[in-house]
């Protein structure tokens, strides 16, 4: 029996699509990779932009420009259309806004907004103490006064958090926007740590004798970004500031320690991607946020880390530092480079397995042409017989090898299909054992089926079921010499049938037992086959919604085993 030429090319085009699945994988693990990188960016740009903030209002010594500069980093980076200080006079009495910063197109309002009285103003006041923050995409759902006033800036929607300081609050801070905003948990976030940062700075301007109420503002905020920050001594190196995030990583800080010593255990001396050299220019300017990863062995993780230098509260140069968590995206990377691995292993297999191959179906091809030959020669009865019985054998194996081929590609492209319908198990198991019988014979092995199983009937594949079974009954065969061979299942208590082939053969070593059901996989090189029929039994258990293992000494059998979902009893 040859081979057409349609069958070796659709082999080929099967390992192809094998390839072409493989190189799509990695294709995928580059695109988690790029979104992970993406969602990175965009926590940079955010923490950025407090880094940026809080520079301009700790080196401007003018506090009203450094608002007016802080509010339009703010108002660019959100979109905002107008965004608004407002805050209580020392009178008590009135209240307005005191800075506003206004995008394109947008009219400005500060000038007929810098005075109203408290009693006006309740209803700002109010909610605010009784919601924390205004939040809302309909003004007209606020109180009259307010709904009011917003038409006549023509604001559709608007937030506005207060100014607080110690639970008090002296003002608030607006943003608003010309069109229906619709708010998400992002933005209020946002916003909310936005508008600490501005409520520190205002309240410093406004009395600089509460410096100390202000640092602890400024405690809370940092406390509240998802990163790690401190700040140390340009000179020294000594830790002046440290938030939450950063004291529960390193443990208590105390002032007289070298941020060096808190980073990383273990060091004598400063780091060597020390960032300090890069953050003043020769005319001892800043020169911006230096940004940088670093591993930190005692903590085992992955760090992005922007460096920026300051002027601190007391007026030294200093080094603030800002880490985010990356190990997530430093294992996605690890996955992607393992990922390429597999991939280069998975196309050495298929190469190994392309010689396989040539040398599997080489061996039937050439035993069916040359016995054929001999075959059509000879005229004596008994060597006709025994060349067909040799072709016949050669046959089955070149058919089973095709299948195996054809069944992993299936399983590759996920076109294989559950034909669910009712198998009756007893009566299955006993075809199974009826078909094997002969070849049993042939080995002197008894094959056995376990009459005492119960008689269940279950939903499930007749075929995938028949194909895993007669997979482990064909093995058993195969490696068992002497001695029997038994198929047996037992319905388990959390309904579920296990299905078991136990043979007496020689046993498979412990530390290779995790490895049989690996493709290619083959533990006697001597014993024909693509080593492909367990992985694909692996395969069709699962699809089943089963799982599959081994059971197995040295020396003293195996039991190869499986479990199938159980639907009824009869």
């Amino acid at each position: 029996m040859k081979l057409t030429e349609s069958e070796p090319s659709q082999v080929d085009m099967e390992l192809e699509q094998y390839r072409t699945r493989l190189e799509q994988m990695v294709e995928e693990k580059s695109r988690d990779l790029i979104a992970s990188q993406e969602i990175l960016e965009a926590t940079n740009r955010r923490q950025a932009l407090f880094i940026k903030v809080l520079q301009i209002l700790q080196l401007e010594a003018d506090i009203p420009t450094a608002m007016n500069m802080a509010l339009a980093e703010i108002g660019r980076y959100t979109g905002v259309d107008r965004l608004a200080t407002w805050e209580n006079h020392l009178d008590g009495v009135t209240y307005g806004c005191t800075n506003e910063w206004c995008n394109k197109g947008i009219e400005p309002a500060i000038d007929y907004l810098r005075s109203m009285t408290i009693e006006a103003g309740k209803p700002w006041f109010d909610m605010l103490e009784k919601d924390n923050i205004i939040c809302t995409s309909d003004i007209y759902s606020l109180d009259p006064f307010i709904t009011q006033m917003l038409e006549i800036q023509g604001v559709k929607a608007i937030a506005v958090f207060p100014l607080s300081q110690l639970g008090v609050h002296f003002g608030f801070l607006s943003f608003n926007f010309c069109w229906n905003k619709q708010w998400d948990e992002k933005d209020v976030e946002l916003m909310s740590q936005i508008s600490q940062i501005v409520s520190t700075a205002t309240k410093r301007w406004q009395v600089e004798t509460t410096l100390q109420q202000s640092q602890q503002t400024m405690q809370k905020v940092l406390d509240n970004i998802n990163a790690n920050i401190f700040v140390s001594d340009y000179d020294s190196l000594k830790v002046l500031f440290a938030n939450k995030s950063f004291r529960e990583e390193a443990g208590q800080v105390s002032e007289s320690t070298e941020c060096w010593k808190m980073l990383n255990a273990g060091l004598n001396n400063v780091c060597k991607h020390c960032p300090k050299p890069n953050l003043f220019d020769a005319d001892h300017q800043p020169t911006g946020v230096h940004f940088w990863e670093d591993y930190n062995p005692s903590t085992d993780r992955w760090y992005t880390i922007q460096s920026t230098a300051l002027k601190w509260i007391d007026g030294r140069r200093a080094i603030m530092e800002l880490a985010t968590d990356i190990t997530t995206r430093k294992q996605v990377e690890l996955e992607l480079i393992q990922a390429k691995e597999k991939a280069e292993e998975s196309d050495r297999l298929k190469s190994a397995f392309l010689a396989n191959m040539s040398h599997e179906i080489r061996t039937p091809l050439n035993a069916i042409v040359g016995f054929s030959s001999l075959l059509a020669e000879t005229n004596e009865e008994e060597e006709r017989r025994s060349y067909m019985s040799i072709v016949e054998k050669n046959n089955e194996l070149l058919l089973n090898l095709i299948s195996d081929i054809l069944d992993i590609s299936k399983i590759e492209s996920g076109t294989i299909e559950l034909s669910v319908a009712r198998v009756d198990v007893f009566q299955l198991c006993r075809e199974i054992i009826s078909s094997f019988l002969c070849k049993a014979r042939d080995k002197a092995v008894e094959l056995h089926f376990d009459e005492s199983s119960p008689q269940i009937v279950i939903d499930g594949d007749k075929k995938l079921i028949t194909q895993v079974l007669s997979n482990f009954v064909n093995n058993a065969l195969k490696f068992t010499a002497e001695g029997s061979v038994t198929l047996s299942y037992t319905l388990e208590s959390d309904d579920q049938v296990h299905f078991c082939v136990r043979d007496t053969g020689e046993g498979i070593p412990a530390e290779k037992q995790d490895e049989i059901f690996n493709r290619f996989v083959k533990l006697d090189s001597f014993v024909q086959g693509a080593g492909l029929g367990l992985a694909i039994c692996q395969n069709l258990v699962e699809r089943m919604g089963g799982k599959i293992g081994v059971e197995s000494r040295v020396e003293e059998g195996s039991c190869f085993w499986f479990t199938h979902p159980c639907v009824m009893k009869v």
